[in-house]
């Protein structure tokens, strides 16, 4: 009841038009046509609200960048949308300590930046760089939640699997998340995770289930991941069934690749497709938005 509830006032419209603050839409960076698609979001967006893009993994000059255009705009105060998966991220923490909503920086990111810089020059590959640089503000800003187990993610969800199902009483979903470096966010994405299981329930699936790769994490840590997937998408075909692989990810480009070589050899349905492009994120945005604004601005409450 709560769920359907939830997708409920999720569906119908906002009334943000004269919104008094401005927005910052977070995501990754990417391919051009991933940022071509951020950039359309921006622009339906910032025809209810100011909006202005943050691409990147807590990237200090472009959240700057993004909050001055924002002040030269004449906003009152910013909120900063992240576009995702997971609310409870080392790089959305820190993006917290950048934005000055903490006075501690990730210490999980730092640490997995020189890992995966260590891995990446001895390639000659692109690095990450980590960063102690933090936004200059004239307004007040907050940060509001990200996908996690929200109703949009669970429809979109539902969408993927049925579009690669073929019985599905003897079919079952596997979902696959990129999941976190630090062990200490993993019951917050098993928890979202488990939700949207749960939410596939209504589809008639035999069952759902979920895998977190933890892609940044140390090797053996994902060679682990990566087993306990193939071992799920394995059981589910000696049911006399068969295993229907979505992954729980914004877009193309990232580890969807990577997805499919893990799960060379086995037997399954995928095709991978991600949670965007989807029609429902305009809405996502603003809801996420007004939500974030009203605990810190709303006066009329106090």
């Amino acid at each position: 009841m709560k769920a359907a509830l939830a997708f409920v006032l999720f569906a119908a419209p906002l009334n943000v038009a004269a919104a008094p603050y401005g927005i910052i839409l977070m995501a990754h960076g990417g391919s051009a046509s991933w940022n071509r698609e951020i950039e359309a979001l921006r622009a339906r967006v910032d025809a209810r609200a100011p909006t202005e893009t943050a691409l990147g993994m807590a990237d200090p000059a472009a959240l700057q960048a993004a909050v001055d255009r924002l002040e030269r705009r004449g906003v009152a105060r910013i909120v900063a949308v992240p576009l995702f998966v997971q609310s409870r991220s080392e790089v959305l923490d820190q993006t917290r300590y950048a934005l000055g909503l903490t006075d501690k920086s990730s210490e999980v990111l730092k640490r997995a930046y020189e890992r995966m810089g260590a891995a990446h020059s001895a390639h000659g590959a692109h690095r990450h760089e980590f960063s102690q640089t933090r936004v200059k503000a004239r307004e007040p800003i907050v940060m509001a939640s990200g996908l996690d187990d929200h109703p949009l993610v669970s429809r979109i969800l539902m969408e993927r699997a049925k579009a690669l199902s073929r019985n599905p009483a003897s079919e079952t979903v596997v979902l696959v998340a990129h999941g976190p470096v630090d062990d200490a966010a993993m019951p917050s994405w098993r928890n979202s995770m488990t939700s949207l299981c749960g939410a596939l329930a209504g589809g008639g699936f035999r069952k759902c289930s979920f895998s977190l790769l933890r892609d940044d994490a140390a090797p053996e840590v994902r060679a682990a991941a990566v087993a306990e997937l193939r071992a799920k998408v394995a059981r589910a075909k000696t049911r006399k069934g068969r295993a229907i692989v979505v992954p729980v990810l914004i877009a193309r480009g990232g580890i969807e690749e990577k997805i499919a070589k893990d799960l060379r050899g086995l037997d399954y349905a995928w095709d991978g497709r991600t949670l965007m492009p989807h029609e429902g994120f305009d809405a996502w945005v603003l809801e996420r938005a007004a939500a974030a604004d009203r605990p810190v601005f709303d006066r009329s409450a106090r």
